[in-house]
């Protein structure tokens, strides 16, 4: 009869310290069962690192969920260091999917899924048990032979057993299935995870562009004012102007002033705001590199129909609940298998040796059978819980799809309008400021009054700010579009947007 293997069990160097114990004379074999194996385990573990020992992928969950995460990067492992210099949008989104808690998290809970799925397959397989003792007697005692006897007595005793689930009426098979949607949800939810995070670094970097842009807008206004009140005070000197003219000026100067205050201290939160999107401190010091909004943006193409079929198609928080919906109907699978009997063989090799008698050598097998008679009704009401959770579960999945419906149609409509309202700000912007400069004029000509400077410096200052919040938008709502469409994995389906 062929040896039999221990390296699949046991691993190989774990092995040879088995069969070299198993070859030892056998008032030793009891005593050095597991010592051996405790010296193999640290062999092992000193050559290849105790983690991978005690935690083999064997079943190859690892490429499982790297297969199901394809296209996204694992922060596991990876140096997440701020690069220095000027930040583009594509190394703040990297940045912030290496480093961000929620994706760190997200990623975490897919390993563990992945973990899981590797736990319930291995129910396939037969466990394996051994153990190994030494017992010393001393003093007035029953031996054995059951007679007092004051005799010091040793009994060792080494064991290993063997038990298989031959068939169990669906149990692992839907506890498998079980666990195969729970990781198809939790890598859809990553990837889910992933996408609210770069589209929440897009709001945060152009915010900070945005806030950058209204603080130069505030300064610029500012400016002006300043200007207006000078010709002001001027023309009162020359006698053209009145007191109330300086006043007006002075309390329009005043006010922007003021608003240049908290256009800074709006840009320090955004500031602040993007840096914790990124994983860093609020106080990171931060310098962008944004691109410019082009001066020419395309209409919108894709018809509403197309694009809600592919929204169904490819946003992952829909995959999730669908997964969860097959989730629970594996889940019901189980709750039912639970009061099936399950049928399983044992097979066992025992060594006895005792100093009062004679040693023990013998095999043993054994064909089982466990039938559930009555359990206090725990599995019925076990299987109403899992039939209640699949209708929770699919009416879930009835509130995502039209969830993502109403994203689409918002998310395109909020495109159209940010595309129309670029070309609308931009020849607002123009008006406004020649309106400015020629209600200026006409104050230092005489001509006009100071409540004219004002206003047109006051529509000025605010088609200024409207054509920053007009960009900001459609950055925002092209980024939005592609979130809902399921496709912002990245920067690069924005530069496509």
């Amino acid at each position: 009869m062929a040896r039999p293997s221990y390296n699949f069990l046991l691993g190989k160097k774990t092995a040879v310290a088995f069969r070299q114990i198993t070859r030892s004379n056998s008032r030793r074999r009891s005593m050095l069962l597991c010592a051996g194996i405790l010296v193999a385990i640290a062999t092992q573990a000193t050559a290849g690192g105790i983690g991978d020992l005690l935690t083999p992928d064997i079943l190859n969950t690892s490429s499982r969920l790297a297969k199901q995460t394809e296209g996204l990067s694992d922060p596991a492992g990876r140096q997440c260091v701020a690069a220095s210099g000027t930040l583009t949008l594509s190394a703040s989104v990297d940045l912030a999917l290496c480093r961000n808690p929620v994706t760190r998290s997200a990623w975490a809970s897919a390993r563990e899924a992945a973990a899981a799925l590797g736990a319930a397959e291995g129910a396939w397989l037969p466990s394996v048990t051994a153990n190994g003792a030494e017992t010393r007697s001393s003093g007035k005692y029953l031996n054995t032979a059951a007679n007092l006897t004051s005799s010091a007595e040793t009994n060792r005793d080494a064991v290993v057993s063997l038990s298989w689930t031959l068939y169990d009426f669906g149990s692992r098979g839907s506890k498998i299935s079980s666990a195969a949607s729970f990781l198809d949800a939790a890598t859809a939810s990553l990837g889910n995870v992933v996408q609210q995070t770069v589209f929440a670094v897009v709001q945060a970097y152009y915010g900070v562009v945005a806030a950058d842009a209204s603080l130069a807008a505030a300064h610029k206004t500012e400016t002006i004012h300043a200007r207006s009140l000078e010709i002001a005070r001027a023309l009162q000197t020359g006698g053209v102007a009145t007191l109330a003219d300086v006043l007006q000026a002075q309390t329009a100067h005043e006010e922007a002033i003021y608003a240049r205050i908290q256009a800074e201290q709006s840009t320090q939160l955004a500031h602040s705001a993007l840096a914790v999107a990124l994983g860093l401190s609020a106080d990171q010091p931060l310098r962008l590199a944004a691109d410019p909004v082009p001066s020419d943006v395309p209409g919108l193409s894709g018809h509403m129909a197309d694009l809600m079929a592919e929204a169904s198609r490819q946003r992952p928080d829909l995959k999730a609940a669908l997964a969860n919906r097959d989730k629970a109907v594996a889940d019901v699978g189980l709750a039912r298998a639970a009061g099936r009997p399950v049928i399983s063989v044992g097979a066992g090799k025992s060594f006895v040796s005792n100093s009062a008698v004679a040693q023990q050598d013998y095999n043993t097998l054994s064909l089982n059978v466990a039938f559930p008679l009555f359990n206090g009704f725990s599995k019925s009401y076990g299987v109403r819980q899992a039939e209640a959770g699949l209708e929770a579960s699919e009416a879930a999945l009835e509130q995502a799809r039209l969830a993502v419906s109403q994203s689409v149609w918002n998310a395109y409509y909020h495109m159209n309008a940010a595309n129309s309202g670029l070309s609308t700000t931009a020849m607002l912007i123009k008006t406004a400021e020649n309106n400015e400069e020629v209600a200026l004029g006409r104050y230092k000509s005489g001509v006009g009054t100071i409540l004219d400077v004002l206003t047109a410096e006051s529509a000025a200052a605010s088609a200024r700010q409207l054509r920053i919040n007009s960009e900001l938008d459609w950055q925002v709502a092209r980024a939005q579009l592609v979130l809902a469409l399921g496709k912002l994995t990245g920067t690069d389906p924005l530069a496509k947007a």
